[in-house]
């Protein structure tokens, strides 16, 4: 026991020897560059990285002083409202962030945003967008589907999922929603076809939520076989 929490002191005293040597890192450029954008930014992303969410943004909005087009910055605040749960001003800087520049990981945080926001046609148009830019990009298929999903239209959502899984497909989550989809077109076969997919990999979340949908859907399935006989 007591080698087990030296380990993990160590573990700790090793994270913290890298925090603040990147911290001291960071001040020592921002001493040589201070009216330079980049160094202030690049606290603040340290910052954002540990959860130091008002720290973070008083550097990205140092950035921004001395630079109001630096991207990065404006993007980095988005992030740090969207972590805060206020939406609204998240998606601001990230609309202005995209009007600048089509970066495929600002239009991503957007339409996530939308969707958390119940914007869902902004995201499908966000999404679209991104996949245009970079169409294999992971969970942008999925996020449009669930998009599509809320809207109930599940044809669209459908599609997007299987897109998700031509470009990886080890996303579970693709298969699981997949499954929720074919459930609520009462497709029973399809639908305990893809849970159970999903069941084979390794880490599925609720996998015994899950086993139960299943035992119910199997249930619903032999109820209906029944009636048509």
């Amino acid at each position: 026991m007591l080698s087990i929490i030296f380990f993990l002191s160590m573990g700790t005293y090793q994270r913290n020897a890298l925090y603040n040597s990147e911290i001291e890192l960071m001040f020592d450029c921002i001493s040589k560059s201070p009216r330079k954008a980049r160094p202030h930014h690049n606290l603040g992303y340290v910052y954002l990285n540990v959860g130091l969410l008002d720290d973070a943004r008083k550097k990205f909005e140092e950035a921004l002083r001395l630079d109001p087009l630096y991207v990065e910055s404006i993007y980095s605040l988005g992030v740090v409202f969207h972590k805060k749960g206020l939406l609204e001003e998240a998606i601001g800087y990230y609309k202005k962030a995209a009007d600048r520049a089509n970066i495929p990981d600002v239009l991503y945080r957007l339409g996530l945003a939308y969707i958390e926001k119940g914007l869902h046609i902004e995201a499908i148009s966000t999404y679209e967008k991104l996949l245009e830019v970079k169409p294999e990009y992971e969970s942008a298929h999925l996020n449009l589907g669930l998009a599509y999903g809320a809207l109930k239209k599940w044809s669209e959502a459908i599609q997007s999922f299987q897109g998700e899984l031509r470009y990886h497909p080890d996303n579970f989550y693709a298969y699981i929603y997949l499954g929720f989809v074919y459930k609520e077109l009462e497709d029973y076969p399809r639908a305990i076809g893809h849970l159970r997919k999903a069941l084979s990999y390794p880490g599925v979340p609720d996998s015994e939520g899950i086993f139960k949908v299943i035992s119910d859907l199997e249930a619903k399935h032999k109820h209906k076989g029944e009636r048509q006989d």
